[in-house]
């Protein structure tokens, strides 16, 4: 019996089971049956055919249909013939059965064959007819356990939904390209993500499902039939290209594969944009195996997710970049598990009287630590190692402690800010722990100002609509960080609850100089108080830009002319002084 293999692009349905001629025969004797009496007596009782109730509807077309038509439409025939006409049987039942149809519908429409007996008359109780049902039943047992076998093969080393190779397959094939490559050429591969624009933040999984067949056949269009295309993960594909001449070659072809996804794909009545993201590694003297060299294409392919680049070649200066970004996120999860993280507070300034009105929460690290990353890169990667959702918890109750003692213990009336992740907007537990959080510290919801950086907002749909929509439900007050400086404040002030207006400092450093900075200032000053918004200028530095300021209806600053930012101690006696 021979088993055709599972081939790239092909699904179970493809798969033909066949026998040769000897094992026709050999199985044959093994019932006692001669194939030359076959060639004269086998006959199918058409009567026998037609009275089958089968318990499934038979379709025209289906595989059911053509089996009944292929045994209506049999002929005697020589053992040559016989073997074919055997194995279009037996293609036809296993793809029946693969369809729904039970065994025993099968089993019912083989009975219909007979061996006529020697005096001529049909005799379906005939011991030879028994015997060649046997036989039948035999193959059909036989092939039915082999394409079980195939089945779960298949389901090991292909994806079900696009049909392609998936990664068990990778490695093999990588190796067997790495010993067969042609003098002067290398193997490279590509590993891509695939990253859609939607307006909702997860795609039903029938959605999912059918992008990947869309990105599947896209490629499938545009890649040369030598380079082996695989199916990775969730809009993850790998491409293997056995005989690559040089860099350049790898190039080009990731550049046409970006352009090939330029165009909407049309899925489900609306139109996605799909933007591929590549990382790619060639063999080189540095590469030692397989294993290696998809290593590397994956690293290539997490730095270009990470820089949001089309493509990112693997080399040994990305491989050091990677080693000092994996030590720098070593650092930050041991500072952040050790509680080596702290707050540092920048006062903000009521204009009108002078006074402290409260303080933006800047996270700083610990000096005993002996250790320091940027605020907001330390924050990037405890989201990407899925530690963000436990800073924002951190942050709250750390921000909460803090204003309870500022305002019960040392009786300074003021109100601190804390600047959200993106992703908390989306996160409908937020409004449930920030409640619980000044129920516990015995504060009031006015004493938190939840800031949003305008840049940082992914999108204001339903899901971030119904937590913002909750939070100002339940008195909390929301300050737009940065503003003027991203494509949407003006649409941010029509469609959020914001009650302050953070004016960028980048408008500030040159007031003095710059008419235009001026005005600007100016105009965002008398918007937002026309729309009833507090405005808070940031990062005053200097007496002529304070002074240029207080020209301007505005009601609070910050910045370094006040105070930089400050350890807890320190800002509790700066508040008291102020």
């Amino acid at each position: 019996m021979k088993s055709e293999n599972l081939a790239p692009n092909s699904n179970v349905h493809d798969v033909e089971i066949a026998y040769s001629e000897q094992e026709i025969l050999d199985k044959l004797h093994t019932y006692k049956l001669s194939a030359q009496r076959l060639n004269t007596k086998l006959v199918v009782n058409l009567n026998h055919l037609s009275r089958i109730k089968s318990p499934e509807h038979i379709q025209t077309g289906s595989f059911l249909f053509m089996l009944c038509e292929a045994l209506k439409n049999w002929q005697s025939a020589d053992l040559n013939q016989l073997t074919a006409q055997v194995n279009v049987l037996i293609y036809l039942w296993l793809n029946a059965i693969q369809d729904g149809v039970s065994t025993r519908t099968i089993s019912n429409c083989l009975r219909c064959f007979e061996i006529k007996s020697r005096f001529g008359f049909s005799r379906i109780s005939d011991e030879n007819s028994s015997s060649f049902h046997l036989f039948l039943f035999d193959l059909l047992t036989e092939t039915l356990h082999e394409h079980q076998i195939l089945a779960a093969e298949y389901l090991l080393n292909f994806d079900a939904n696009t049909n392609l190779p998936n990664n068990n397959q990778i490695l093999s094939h990588l190796e067997f390209a790495l010993k067969n490559t042609a003098a002067g050429q290398v193997v490279g591969l590509l590993s891509l993500h695939f990253q859609a624009a939607r307006n909702k933040l997860n795609f039903s999984k029938l959605v999912a499902l059918n992008l990947n067949k869309q990105i599947a056949n896209t490629l499938t269009q545009n890649i040369p039939p030598n380079y082996q295309l695989y199916f990775s993960g969730d809009s993850e594909f790998d491409i293997l290209i056995p005989n690559l001449t040089g860099q350049t070659q790898l190039s080009l072809f990731a550049a046409k594969i970006s352009r090939a996804f330029e165009q909407m794909l049309l899925l489900n009545n609306q139109s996605i944009l799909v933007t591929p993201f590549i990382g790619s590694a060639m063999m080189d003297e540095n590469t030692q195996s397989a294993n290696d060299l998809h290593h590397n294409a994956k690293l290539a392919l997490e730095n270009a997710i990470t820089k949001q680049q089309e493509l990112t070649l693997y080399s040994d200066a990305l491989k050091q970049q990677l080693a000092e970004q994996n030590t720098i996120e070593s650092k930050v999860l041991e500072a952040f598990g050790s509680d080596n993280l702290t707050l540092f507070f920048q006062p903000i300034v009521n204009l009108k009287n002078g006074k402290c009105a409260g303080a933006e929460l800047l996270l700083r690290w610990s000096e005993k630590f002996g250790y320091n990353v940027y605020p907001s890169l330390t924050i990037e990667i405890l989201n990407k190692v899925g530690k963000g959702k436990l800073f924002t918890r951190w942050l709250i109750n750390s921000a909460c402690r803090y204003a309870s003692e500022l305002i019960q213990t040392h009786k300074l009336a003021i109100y601190l800010t804390i600047n959200l992740r993106a992703e908390d907007l989306y996160d409908i537990e937020l409004p449930h722990l920030l409640m619980q959080a000044i129920t516990l510290w015995k504060l009031k919801p006015q004493d938190i100002i939840l800031e949003i950086t305008e840049n940082g907002i992914l999108e204001y749909n339903e899901s971030s609509n119904s937590v913002i929509s909750q939070l100002a439900e339940n008195g909390f007050k929301f300050a737009l960080d940065d503003f003027g400086t991203g494509f949407s404040s003006l649409s941010r002030l029509r469609t959020m609850p914001i009650d302050l207006i953070k004016i960028d400092q980048s408008f500030v450093r040159n007031i003095t100089e710059s008419k235009e900075d001026f005005e600007i200032v100016q105009s965002i000053a008398l918007l937002s108080k026309s729309l009833g918004k507090e405005v808070l200028v940031e990062g005053v530095e200097d007496e002529a830009s304070l002074n240029m300021i207080k020209r301007l209806d505005i009601d609070k600053c910050q910045g370094y002319f006040f105070a930089k930012p400050m350890p807890y101690e320190q800002f509790i006696a700066w508040a008291k002084a102020h």
